[in-house]
Parts: structure tokens; sequence; C-alpha cells
């Protein structure tokens, strides 16, 4: 029975694929969502796939057999991800062993450079990597590894390590989390009493019981290393599966390439979960199929909840990396917006630029020596296009970032409280599979036939491509997200408030308005801080491959045709010359975008940690360590005057009382 689920979900992942590899004909000749060229392609591709003498792959204008030609290219890239991957479980779990051990004040100092660590995008990474070899090589004539491959031959220790970086802060933050969640656990405390150290506890059972917790968390690890997996390839020019995929962008080879990548790991996950972990049968818990949404109770019991709301927020600007972190943000946007307003020209262009004697001094593209920051190959300022587009990228993050969460939460309602446990099983092991295809080259497929111009020029408005890339963007993750507040609601239904409010009729609007919500609102507002870091690293995954928020301008003059460009100036626009720049030695063409980036995932950051911080004051858990700012603004305390212990006045025992509870 197992074997038979495990081939059915196997088969509806690969329907998935075949109707997202037909997608692309939906917006062809201009149009939008053309149902019949998308039938008549998918119909296409049923029998090209059942015809093995269609599985060819154009190769320098000939047809050759696809796994003769792609065999190889997958087998390179598989061996970097995976050596990555095993790279970064096995350097996690070493350093949280490490880290176990240390002083809380060092275990303080790790964890913050942790967070700047995975704040860097995986983009700007690896350039830097590859920029310390340059430098280094040219300070001492050492070349430390390979950077880039040239021809046929092959690179891998420094991919790995580039791959590897991200994850592997990733991994060993949840393994911190997990590891001290379990030694709060009651059989922890049994184990201390009967006289057994916290090492011999740690290895013998802590480590046991997070195998499978971890092991669960590392699928969205998965997720967003394949995407990185794109990334890394083409910055070090790795003739990987990447490269097979851009050149041969058919719908019979992206077929053939995502069931490749979703199939080992679908064999992994799906065959560990129900061949290994094999648990018995939870007894059927209690039926609780949500009443009608008219219930006796209804929103006009529920007065004043505009200034519940209002006063929640309120709450999170008086924690200080809250406040930093929506304050960069916040000023970020409104720069931009009255930079924008005031402005003329919005972006400066610098052609040719003369020193004091009228001698040539510098031609496009300028360095950051002649113009701040620098210029493009068009002579155009890289700070005006930063302070024009910070605007955009921001804004459309957030939007997409909002979208997400709430389509995702709306949905999770009828997800968790009308669908039947088997309907609940099916629907998770549907999406499940997403998490093995990398949303970067999904995007890819959805996202190209509409923003890049074709020689003809655009045959939509700018309006058009923003709307339409948001909602792809925002459809990609929504899946996902209902699976993830369904398992949160899911959990709350199991509280005995839970229950003591249906046994006492309180109606569904009562129970998600007054008892969900509270749990699920900090939850909520670190999903969206997470969807906007993720967002922003889409951008500049699609940045890389000249797909620009708003539509990218191409040049099809014959002679020389100028470079991709932006209608927007968003900073993704920015990012196409990530390749050319290290060759070419101009490293101001993509370094600020991306530390413009890194500055936007950094303050989100702290924004989800105040977010973490201000839940756990509610319900009770103490935050030891008080920042820089609040002992800054902390009252400074009374001195304290001799008091008659055996006969003191009112004022004086109530001080004495306080002083005795400080002392505790």
């Amino acid at each position: 029975m197992r074997v038979i689920r495990f081939v059915m979900y196997y088969i509806l992942g690969l329907c998935g694929i075949f109707l997202i590899s037909a997608s692309p004909a939906l917006f062809r000749n201009g149009t939008y969502f053309s149902l019949g060229s998308y039938v008549n392609e998918l119909s296409g591709l049923v029998k090209s796939i059942t015809d093995f003498g269609e599985w060819t792959y154009q190769y320098k204008g000939n047809a050759v057999p696809f796994l003769e030609h792609l065999w190889d290219p997958y087998f390179y890239s598989m061996t970097i991800f995976f050596g990555s991957m095993v790279g970064a479980v096995l350097i996690a779990f070493l350093l949280a062993l490490v880290t176990f051990f240390l002083p809380r004040f060092l275990k303080q100092i790790v964890m913050r450079l942790v967070n700047i660590l995975e704040s860097v995008p995986d983009l700007l990474l690896a350039f830097c990597i590859q920029l310390f070899i340059v430098w280094f090589y040219k300070q001492s004539e050492i070349l430390l590894m390979d950077f880039v491959t040239v021809g046929g031959e092959r690179i891998y220790a420094l991919p790995m390590l580039a791959l590897a970086v991200l994850p592997t802060v990733t991994l060993y933050k949840i393994i911190l989390v997990q590891v001290d969640e379990e030694m709060t656990k009651s059989y922890v405390d049994m184990a201390k009493s009967k006289g057994m150290v916290r090492s011999f506890i740690l290895n013998i059972h802590v480590w046991r019981n997070i195998v499978k917790s971890t092991f669960y968390h590392s699928k969205l690890i998965i997720w967003g290393a394949l995407s990185s997996l794109l990334m890394i390839e083409y910055i070090f020019n790795i003739n990987g599966i990447t490269n097979a995929f851009i050149e041969g962008y058919t719908p019979i080879v992206t077929v053939l390439i995502l069931t490749m990548l979703f199939t080992p790991f679908y064999i992994l996950y799906q065959g560990t979960e129900m061949f290994i972990f094999r648990e018995n049968k939870v007894a059927e818990e209690t039926n609780m199929k949500m009443n009608s949404f008219i219930g006796s109770r209804s929103l006009k019991n529920n007065r004043g909840w505009i200034k519940q709301a209002s006063k929640a927020i309120g709450v999170h600007f008086k924690n200080s990396k809250f406040l930093i972190g929506f304050a960069i943000i916040f000023c970020i946007t409104a720069i931009s917006i009255i930079y924008t307003l005031i402005a003329d020209p919005l972006v400066e262009k610098y052609n040719l630029i003369y020193d004091n004697e009228g001698v040539l001094a510098s031609a496009p593209p300028h360095t950051p020596e002649y113009v701040f920051l620098g210029t493009d190959r068009l002579g155009f300022s890289i700070m005006d296009q930063l302070l024009v587009g910070a605007k955009y990228t921001i804004l459309f993050a957030v939007s997409i970032a909002f979208l997400r969460v709430m389509l995702g939460f709306l949905l999770a309602i009828p997800y968790a409280f009308f669908l039947s446990r088997r309907l609940q099983r099916v629907f998770d092991k549907m999406i499940d599979g997403m998490h093995f295809l990398p949303m970067t080259i999904i995007a890819y497929l959805l996202l190209t036939p509409v923003l890049i111009m074709p020689q003809g020029g655009f045959a939509t408005t700018e309006m058009e491509r923003i709307l339409y890339q948001g909602i792809i963007l925002t459809i990609l993750a929504v899946p996902l997200l209902v699976i993830l507040f369904g398992n949160e609601m899911k959990l709350l239904k199991k509280e005995e408030f839970v229950l003591s409010t249906k046994v006492l009729g309180g109606s569904s609007v009562h129970l998600l308005w007054r008892h969900l919500m509270p749990h699920l609102s900090a939850r909520t507002g670190i999903v969206f801080g997470q969807q906007f870091i993720q967002t922003l690293l889409i951008f500049i995954h699609l940045g890389v491959f000249s797909i620009y928020f708003g539509g990218t301008k191409m040049s099809y003059a014959p002679m020389q045709a100028d470079p991709p460009q932006s209608t927007t100036y968003e900073w993704s626009g920015m990012i196409g010359a990530s390749k050319d720049a290290l060759m070419t030695g101009r490293w101001w063409y993509i370094i600020p975008p991306l530390i413009g980036f890194m500055v936007l995932i950094l303050s989100m950051q702290l924004i989800i940690q105040g977010i973490k911080e201000v839940q756990q004051q509610r319900v009770g858990v103490p935050i030891e360590q008080k920042s820089w700012l609040q002992r800054l603004l902390r009252k400074p305390k009374t001195s304290i005057k001799p008091v008659d212990r055996e006969n003191p006045s009112r004022e004086e025992f109530i001080f004495t009382n306080k002083e005795i509870n400080e002392w505790k």
C-alpha cells in the first residue's frame, strides 16, 4: 500500500511538471492567457514525451540524444550540490555542538555574526570569494584555486564552498533552536537529577530526538539551495544543468530537466517519510469540523478591534530591534520617493569627463574616482539608479510578501477546518513536491515570455507587466504557505482552550477572531518578514538572467547592441552585469546594489527578531540581555538610604520589598 501511494504521489508531481513546462504558451504572440495555445502545447508535449525519438536536445544547431548530451552536465551539477549539502550538514552539527558548550556571552556574539552572514545574498558571497582570489593573485602571484571554468575544465571546491555557506548557517540556527527547546523537556531534568552530564544528555538523547524535526526543516533549505545552484553555476561559468536549461529552452527539455531534478529529492524525502519514519497511526482526533461562519456571535460583539490591533502594533515599536529595522526600510523608501519627485533628470548621464586642463580624464564607464559610486557602460550614475529604484524594490517586495501571507492565511482556514484528513494528506503530498523544484527556474519559465522585450517592442503596458509579475511571484509561494498556516491551525485545534470554546457553543467567527488570531498574529508577522527576504532573493536571481521588474528593454542593433536595461531602475536591473564585472574589473557595477539588498535583508531580520522578542514577553519568557538602546534609556537606580529593619515605616517597608524582589 505504501509503495502504491509512493508511486501515485510521484505521478502527481510529474503532472505538475507537465503543466508548468507548457505554461509559456499562455503568452505566445503577445497575448495573455491564451488557453487554446496552452492546450495545444500541452497535448503536443504529452505526445512528444511518449515518443523517445523526440527526446532530443538542440546543440549547435544539431539534434542530439537528450540523455547522451545532458547526463554529464547533470551529474556534474548534482556532484557539486550533494557535496555542498553533505558538508553543510556536517559543519552545522559540529558548530552547533561547539556552540552548545560556549559561555552565554560568546554564544550571543556567534549568533550575531551568523545573522549577518545569513543576510549576504548568495550572488554577493560567490562574487566576493572570486574577487578575493583575484586580489590575492595580483598581490602574491599565487592562485589559491581556480575560480572560474574555461573550456571543458571543471572545478569543484570553490562552487561547493560558495553553495554550502548559506545552508550551513540556516541549518546551524535550526539545530540550535531545536537543541534549546529539547533541553527544556522534562526528561532532561530527570536525567540531570540522576547525575548525567550535559554532554552525555546531548549526545545520547537530544541528538536522536531532533533528527526527525531537522530532517523536515531541511526541505526548505534544499528548496533555496536549488535556486542558489543556478546562481553558482552562472557566476562560476560551470557547464552544468543550468547552462543546458538556458541554452536549450524548449518544453520537452524543460520537462526532462525538471524531472531529473525532482526525482532524486523525491525519493530521498518521500521515501524516508514513508518507509523509514513509519509512525503508528494516532487515534482519530475529535471531530472538529467548523460550524457555519454565521454563528451565534458576530463581529458586532468585537467592538474596538481596530483600537486593539493598533495597540498590538504599537507595542512592537517599543522594541529597539523592530524600531531600528523598520526605520531603516522606511527611511530608504521615503528618500527614494522624495528624490524621484524633485530630481531632474532622474538618472544623471555622464558622457566624457575632462580635467581642469581640458584633457580627457574618463570615458564611460566611469570609476568611483570620477563619479560617486561610478557609472554603468552607458554612463548612467549608479547612485542615481539606486535612489530611483529603491522604492520599486521595497514596495514591490512588501506587496508580494503581504499578498502571499494574506492569501496563504485565508486559504488555510478551509484547508484546516473543512477538508477531511485524507484530502489534507493528498493536498500535502501534492504541494510537498514543490520543495524539489527550484523557484527561480519556474519564475524564469513564466516571466520570460512577458518581461523580455521582443524585437518589435512590448505589446503590453508597464503596469500590465508589473501586475502579471506580482501575480506569478505571489502564486508560486501561496500553496506552501497554505500548508504552513494550516498546520499551525491544526495544532491550535488540539489545545484545551479551543476544545472548551467549541463545547460552550462558540461560533467559528468567535473561535477564529478571539482565540486563533492572537496566537497566529506573531507567527504571521514572522512569515511576512521571511517572504519579504525570499522575494528579494528572487529579484537577485532573476536579475542575473536579465528578468527585470516591469520589463527588460532589449537592443537589437545589428552592429553594437546596448546591454539589457530595466524600465524602472529597480535594483535587480543592476545585477545583469554581474558576470562581466569580475572579468573586466568593474566591481562597482554589482557591489552597490548587492549591498543595498543586504541592508534590506538585515533590516528585515531585525524586524523579525523584534517580533519574536515581543511575543516571548507576552507569553512570559524573559529577555535576558537588553540591547544597548534599552540600557541607554534605562532609568537610573534610586540611591538607597539606610532603613530601620526592626521598625520600618510604611514607605520603607515597601521599598524593602522592592529591593528584595530586585535581588531575587
